[in-house]
């Protein structure tokens, strides 16, 4: 994805007031060791790709997922198993969102 249609995807998905970082591992300290070890997977499976992600994404809908991926055809990247069951209830109604459980095949991002 070259830079303008970056820029256009994040103005239509993220909250602009939160700060982006591209290509970089942040995590959120209330979740499991597991749910760090499959973000950190997935991230390094997008960098191998040669994909911008990014991680803690704020969305316009005041949610956060764990990575985006804007090249993917479904750039969100919920990761399902290790989180609190608080946070899945919005996931049924998102439509670009990939529930994601395993990464011992990562092509089932795409």
């Amino acid at each position: 994805m070259n830079r303008p249609e970056l820029n256009k995807f994040k103005r239509e998905h993220f909250q602009l007031t939160k700060r982006i970082i591209p290509n970089a591992i942040i995590h959120d300290p209330n979740t499991t060791k597991e749910h760090r070890r499959l973000v950190i997977e997935i991230c390094e499976w997008a960098k191998v790709h040669n994909l911008t992600f990014y991680t803690r994404a704020f969305l316009k809908n005041g949610k956060n997922v764990d990575v985006v991926i804007p090249d993917l055809p479904k750039p969100f990247i919920e990761i399902r198993n290790s989180e609190e069951k608080k946070y899945k209830e919005y996931l049924a109604d998102q439509k670009l969102i990939t529930q994601f459980v395993d990464v011992s095949n990562p092509y089932k991002l795409l």
